[in-house]
């Protein structure tokens, strides 16, 4: 699953790569249906809908990107300071908890209206709205961890606090934040399209699969083509993220029928020694 996720996923990016633009206005070529010299037709300002479209695609990846680590790295920074013994953990804890009650959409939109369009503005407003949940599933399981006898082993050496948290105890962390990571792309991907389709995302002329799909809605009855292309790739990268996702949260069979064997032959050899 997670193959099949990665493969589509890595396919798309190649073709918003190699096709990706903002497209030439000629509105002598206006809303010409897909045929070989344009494969996916052309948008209401005759702009090539395959550039368009491998355009927004790019930037939706890249606005997802941005948000991913700009979010998993401030939540690990967070989580780092919460260990920190006189660090007010308990009013930031608090705020975050607070903020969950706001659907990170509308916190996003918020954001994004009063920062205006943008890349940079559209990648930090939806960090923003992830940040805290970053930072308390990190915290939940370096609180966990903490009291563990390989910590212990650390501070009784006089390892420092910063030590113990990005060697030993964020290792052990990371596995759940990937899976979060995947989460928060899926989510700004999903996120960045609303916006734009709203005219609050991304800043013309750069492309935009939402914004896109705005254009299509008074030629979406004549022009059907202007909302099938977009619509399908914004498609076909939520069920790649979606199969990545579902990937973290299946058991390693491989994994398990390794200790299994080794539980099998330790009992077995338990067995021998007890006969």
């Amino acid at each position: 699953m997670r193959r099949a996720g990665i493969m589509i996923l890595l396919l798309l990016v190649v073709f918003a790569f190699v096709f990706g633009g903002t497209g030439s206005i000629d509105t002598m070529q206006r809303l010409l249906p897909p045929s070989f010299a344009e494969p996916f037709g052309t948008d209401t300002l005759g702009r090539s809908l395959l550039e368009r479209v491998a355009g927004g695609l790019g930037i939706s990846l890249a606005v997802a990107s941005v948000t991913s680590l700009f979010s998993i790295i401030l939540g690990i920074v967070l989580s780092f300071l919460y260990t920190l013994p006189r660090f007010p953990k308990e009013i930031l804890l608090s705020v975050s908890d607070s903020m969950k009650a706001v659907p990170s959409i509308v916190l996003a939109l918020f954001l994004a209206s009063i920062s205006g369009p943008g890349f940079i503005k559209l990648s930090i407003a939806i960090s923003l709205s992830h940040i805290a949940d970053v930072s308390r599933t990190s915290y939940s399981r370096t609180s966990f961890l903490m009291n563990e006898g390989f910590v212990d082993a650390e501070k009784c050496i006089g390892a420092k606090n910063s030590r113990i948290f990005f060697r030993v105890i964020l290792p052990h962390v990371m596995p759940y934040l990937a899976f979060q990571g995947v989460s928060i792309f899926l989510s700004a991907v999903i996120t960045e399209s609303t916006l734009s389709y709203l005219g609050c995302g991304i800043a013309v002329p750069l492309p935009s699969l939402g914004s896109i799909l705005a254009e299509s809605r008074p030629v979406i009855l004549s022009s059907p083509w202007m909302v099938l292309f977009p619509a399908l790739f914004l498609l076909l990268l939520g069920i790649s993220l979606e199969l990545i996702a579902l990937s973290f949260s299946e058991p390693d069979t491989a994994f398990e029928r390794s200790h299994k064997s080794k539980f099998v032959s330790v009992s077995e050899v338990s067995s021998d020694r007890q006969s």
